[in-house]
């Protein structure tokens, strides 16, 4: 097999001569190469007890990486790609490594038909360049995607967001609604940025909606302007720029929300700084989990005990209530029968061991005799147990246990599963001494991504007059303009939960507090929340008209009342989204 291989890749085999060490990337698109491949891998799994930690599935494609080093050729890696979701799988070598040597010979041979890999293939595979390898961080890599790129093709959200994403590529076509990161909600401004972008860098246009059906009770919205911007997102730094003046182009006074106030964040921007940490949580050890199911087994037998319950002793039942063990003597108050008790009273056909029969009806018992009184004729008779049928015997003994009288038997007189439920019910469950940290471990749990930096938001203010001319009376200049920009992001591993916390404070006076959530509901439906609070002090002030004196505050929320109070706002904006 060596052989062959060596032939298949000659080449690779002479430039390598050259330098110490060289890879060869392919993908294999051979389906039944991948799935029976995965299906043998997954049995492997299996066999280990490693199943649970498999997310890797037979319709997946898996990619190569071969090292050759002078005329050794070694399997380095397999990764699983997965085209609907858009991830990366990694096998477990360990477990490969220990395969069956045929199929693993199967997959270096390269007898099948194959393809070479893309560049963001190859950045998945950490391989590519330093520029990719930054990415190496797990931690940066997964929140990233969460919020910036998408594992799917296709997204699209209620939210007014939008991903169309190559199927094999780093590069896509965006849509999103307002001008988040700026503490600006999409409910305040019907703005939508279209825009191209890759993993790193977005480029889009600003085109203007109309407020003048923006919801009613969110306060006075934003307007804007066709315009530009372009953001990116690296793992220590990230930023972007926004440009929508109004006198760049025309505009429809038509569609505003007032003419007589015209609101436009005219120029904006943020440069932030981020980092990325491992968010850990404790969960059950296998030592743990195997305490925990014990005091589940314990809870459910004392529970079952606490009533009164059918008892298997020696081959025979009896219904009655636990009452303690002591020296594996177990106490047990037997119920009375009430159906033996009343068909005693009534009467019944008794059977002696000769065979004769009467009906009679029990008139007093003892240990050794029973005392009838037979139906036909009102005659009393005593009759010897021994001499009864082995029914009737039976019966007499279901006569004798009346709710007041304890039966003590011993515990190997039990059936097994009686046993086991004594044995899980009045025994003691406690972890070993001095090794209570075993019963929890730190696994990791998301990523948790923080970021912060100055940001920068020109608003201006405006009318317009009857022949639909715009005066710019006042804009937030200079150091007015700037404020601070922090955000934290947190995503899950399993990429099914998101959730983020932001603040936008601003030197002009505008202040913005958001925080989301979004969850996995049903396969590729995802649900969501963004909340988005403009306190009352969260104000703005303008000159109203040119050099009259007159101001006029703008407030992101409800407008002031006279006495200048109950103003701001709370912005619920739920969506779904689907991700194919």
């Amino acid at each position: 097999m060596i052989n062959t291989m060596k032939n298949v890749i000659s080449s690779a085999l002479l430039f390598g001569n050259l330098f110490a060490q060289e890879s060869l990337f392919w993908e294999i698109v051979d389906p039944v190469v991948n799935s029976e491949f995965i299906e043998s891998y997954i049995n492997r799994l299996i066999e280990v007890d490693k199943f649970e930690e498999n997310s890797i599935q037979a319709s997946f494609s898996v990619i190569v990486q071969m090292d050759i080093e002078e005329n050794d050729i070694m399997l380095k890696k397999l990764k699983a790609k997965d085209y609907q979701m858009g991830q990366y799988i990694s096998f477990d070598m360990d477990e490969v490594e220990k395969m069956d040597p045929l199929q693993l010979n199967l997959l270096m041979s390269r007898e099948y038909k194959w393809k070479e890999v893309s560049r963001r293939d190859l950045s998945e595979l950490e391989e590519f360049s330093t520029v990719d390898n930054v990415f190496k961080e797990r931690s940066f890599k997964d929140a990233r995607d969460a919020f910036w790129w998408s594992n799917s093709q296709i997204s699209l959200s209620t939210a007014g967001r939008g991903f169309i994403r190559q199927k094999s590529g780093s590069l896509a076509f965006r849509l999103e609604r307002g001008l988040s990161d700026l503490g600006i909600s999409r409910e305040l401004s019907e703005n939508t940025l279209l825009g191209i972008s890759n993993d790193i860098v977005s480029t889009y246009l600003i085109v203007p909606g109309n407020t003048y059906t923006v919801l009613n009770g969110l306060g006075h919205p934003l307007e804007g302007n066709l315009g530009f911007g372009f953001k990116f997102d690296t793992h220590k730094l990230g930023g972007q720029i926004n440009y929508m003046d109004v006198d760049a182009n025309p505009y429809d006074y038509d569609k505003v929300y007032s003419r007589k106030h015209i609101m436009v964040p005219s120029s904006s921007g943020i440069l932030y700084w981020s980092n990325t940490f491992q968010i850990n949580r404790k969960v059950d050890s296998k030592y743990g989990e195997k305490i925990k199911d014990q005091k589940k087994d314990k809870a459910k037998a004392e529970k079952l005990i606490s009533k009164s319950k059918k008892w298997t002793i020696n081959g025979e039942e009896y219904k009655g209530l636990f009452q303690s063990i002591e020296e594996d003597k177990v106490v047990i108050l037997i119920d009375k029968d009430e159906k033996a008790h009343k068909m005693a009273e009534k009467g019944k056909e008794w059977t002696t061991v000769s065979g004769s029969v009467v009906k009679a009806r029990i008139v007093e018992r003892s240990k050794k005799e029973i005392t009838l009184n037979r139906s036909k004729d009102d005659f009393t008779m005593v009759l010897k147990i021994k001499d009864l049928s082995k029914e009737d015997r039976a019966f007499v003994d279901r006569l004798q246990w009346d709710g007041e009288k304890t039966m003590t038997v011993a515990l190997e007189s039990l059936s097994s599963e009686d046993q086991s439920v004594i044995g899980s019910a009045t025994g003691n469950v406690r972890a070993r001494k001095g090794k209570g940290r075993e019963l929890k471990v730190v696994q990791p749990y998301g990523s948790m991504r923080l970021k912060a930096g100055l940001a920068f938001t020109q608003f201006l203010h405006g009318s317009v007059n009857e022949d639909d001319i715009l005066t710019v009376t006042d804009r937030v200049t200079g150091t007015n303009a700037l404020g601070i920009y922090a955000k934290i992001e947190g995503v899950t591993d399993d990429k099914k939960s998101k959730a983020y916390v932001q603040v936008n404070v601003s030197n002009s006076g505008f202040k913005s507090y958001s925080l989301g959530a979004e969850t996995n509901a049903y396969r590729m439906v995802n649900v969501g929340m963004d909340l988005t609070l403009y306190p009352n002090n969260s104000l703005i002030e303008f000159e109203d008209r040119d050099d009259s004196g007159n101001k006029w505050t703008w407030s992101p929320g409800f407008g002031l009342d006279e006495n200048g109070e109950n103003g701001g706002t709370l912005i619920i904006s739920p969506y779904i989204s689907v991700n194919f």
